[in-house]
């Protein structure tokens, strides 16, 4: 009896570890995962599921009443996509990362693709590889003759030289970004209103790059880079893993960051609260723009959402990714004298899928908005870490969300039009088809148009936002020229006079006449204005920048931002410039003006450390 027991019961284990239905179901559970170790990502309550197919995952997208949502690309076209942009010819670029979130530089599996609508009906019928060989590539942008590739170390530019669609020529810009973080590499390749293209790089990923005989060391910051010194520049530092970078019509910066605040506005020369890590010494932080949270602190990409193919609710909104909440976030800018704060509105989009990961959102040429889906399991690079198993590498979506009462308009080919046409473009209702005129008049020198440039920038009946492009593209084409920039600092409109005082700084900065015009902005009543004069007074050839800097702080009133910028400027030259600083302020009796009041005891304690 006591033998068939031991019989009968080996013949149960038997049968339960090898019977084909249990294992079958626990392996169908934990394909992709590490079955040694299964754990619920972070952030989630539960094991995700499996992935659903494109159209799946599509009904479950729930979008505003009056819109839907379209496929426009998925696997197998489109795989691990990370960043993506429009070229003048309507056509889509995304890189693709198999590598992620593999730390080791050198060359990889990663790839760049060329999308394109050939017959204009919203899904891709042309897939091509432009190029292969890289590492997390985790920005792009085209523009100035080529394709800018964020690939850490370096940023690249590629160049297809006998114009067949693929990559023959490969320039390092620049090198020295880090990839100790593999979520906070640089990233958002974003051409600026001033024509110098803008990247952003996180808190935990510390990079030195060395140009031009400069080292500039940074962890969170956004830099730029001049698409045709190459020159490159930290615009600001702060925030935490900042990813996406908008503009809004004054040509203000706007990013999305993660775990902080979600939304900041970025100015030239601030330094802003960091996730973690230290602050150089006398730092006066700048703080975000918002009180309010929304789902889960995890965000990628932003865009500005200015658009005539949407209804009037729908437009001058940022728009942002949250993929831990796996839906769009939207807020409402509002101004505060030289900056902003921001409201949140409703949802625009929810994916109803743990899976769904929106990486990057922009306003497409045909007026639609675009997500790129990274679509994994995983959305922290701690679960990525944990089980780099598990990261889903077979899975990849681009959407365009279709406002129903309004066909979207495909655009053409951009790149046959004349200067002429382009100019008119300048005015188009469509923010993507402005910034690609802007950018295609800078690259031709604004060629056989700088009158009629310059017209458009002074005629009052002229839209702001027209207006603003053709001064953009004039800045950013360096066709600024002295006589024109002195009639822009006398301008009535408060942003062309900023504007001007932002294009002297950079590009006039020797012309004695246009400095001393700006010193006289000092006393200007707008805070934009004072804004950029703060900013500009250090670039003045020849100008003692404290005395401008005082009558910023006298004019500028309560400003909540204008008087951090004037610290960060002044305080590296209080050591050898403090007397002539606090007898300045006494003689211009500005010492009781609220923005001096702000600044004095940080000005104490910086000379108690002399």
């Amino acid at each position: 009896m006591k033998m068939s027991i031991q019989v009968i019961s080996r013949m149960l284990v038997l049968c339960w570890l090898f019977a084909p239905w249990p294992v079958m179901a626990q392996d169908k559970k934990n394909e992709g995962q590490n079955p040694k170790q299964p754990f619920i990502p972070r952030k989630q309550t539960k094991m995700p599921g499996p992935p659903l197919a494109p159209e799946e995952a599509l009904r479950k997208i729930t979008v505003p009443d009056g819109f839907h949502v379209e496929i426009v690309a998925a696997e197998p076209d489109l795989v691990n996509p990370v960043a993506m942009t429009f070229d003048e010819r309507g056509r889509i670029w995304v890189t693709e990362s198999f590598e992620y979130p593999r730390h080791a530089p050198g060359p990889g599996r990663d790839r760049i693709k060329i999308l394109e609508d050939i017959d204009r009906d919203g899904k891709v019928d042309s897939v091509k590889i432009f190029a292969e060989g890289l590492n997390i590539p985790s920005g792009i942008a085209v523009g100035y003759g080529g394709v800018w590739v964020a690939n850490s170390p370096d940023i690249l530019f590629l160049e297809d030289t006998d114009q067949d669609d693929r990559a023959d020529k490969q320039t390092v810009v620049v090198t020295g970004f880090g990839r100790d973080d593999t979520h906070e590499l640089p990233n958002s390749l974003t051409w600026g209103p001033d024509g110098w293209l803008y990247g952003l790089n996180g808190v935990f990923n510390p990079s030195t790059v060395v140009k031009d005989g400069q080292t500039y060391k940074f962890t969170c910051a956004m830099f730029r880079i001049h698409p045709r010194s190459r020159k490159i520049e930290l615009f600001s530092e702060g925030t935490s893993n900042p990813w996406g970078i908008a503009f809004d019509p004054l040509g203000q910066a706007f990013v999305s960051a993660c775990v902080i605040d979600h939304l900041w506005h970025l100015s030239e020369s601030g330094y802003y609260h960091r996730q973690g890590g230290p602050y150089p010494p006398h730092t006066w932080k700048i703080e975000s723009i918002v009180k309010h949270q929304h789902q889960m602190a995890a965000y990628c990409g932003i865009t500005y959402l200015d658009t005539p193919a949407y209804p009037e609710s729908m437009r001058d909104l940022l728009v942002m990714g949250n993929i831990h909440g796996n839906c769009l976030n939207v807020d409402r800018l509002h101004r505060n004298g030289s900056t902003y704060r921001a409201t949140g509105e409703n949802d625009f989009l929810t994916g109803n899928d743990v899976w769904f990961m929106p990486v990057v959102q922009k306003v497409g040429p045909d007026g639609c908005l675009y997500v790129l889906d990274w679509y994994d399991r995983y959305h922290c690079y701690q679960d990525a870490k944990a089980d780099p198993e598990g990261i889903d590498r077979g899975h990849g979506r681009l959407y365009r969300v279709v406002y129903d009462k309004i066909a979207p308009v495909p655009s053409g080919d951009l790149s046959a039009k004349s200067n002429q046409e382009l100019v008119a473009m300048l005015g188009h209702g469509n923010v993507c088809l402005r910034e690609i005129a802007q950018r295609l008049l800078s690259e031709r020198h604004c060629k056989g148009v700088l009158t009629e440039l310059e017209k458009l920038v002074v005629d009052n009946s002229t839209p702001e936002k027209h207006r603003l492009h053709a001064l953009w593209a004039l800045i950013s084409g360096s066709e600024l020229s002295p006589k024109f920039a002195k009639a822009l600092l006398n301008h009535a409109n408060p942003s062309v006079r900023a504007w001007g005082v932002r294009g002297v700084g950079n590009l006039l900065a020797d012309q004695a006449e246009l400095s001393k015009k700006i010193i006289e902005m000092a006393h200007d009543a707008h805070p934009d204005v004072l804004l950029q004069v703060a900013v500009a007074a250090k670039k003045l050839k020849g100008v003692d920048p404290i005395p401008v800097w005082i009558d910023v702080l006298a004019s500028c009133g309560n400003d909540a931002l204008i008087p951090h910028i004037v610290w960060q400027n002044l305080h590296p030259l209080l050591p050898k410039k403090s007397e002539q600083f606090l007898q300045l302020i006494e003689q211009s009796k500005a010492a009781e003006a609220p923005a001096v009041v702000a600044i004095l005891p940080r000005v104490a304690e910086k000379l108690q450390d002399q």
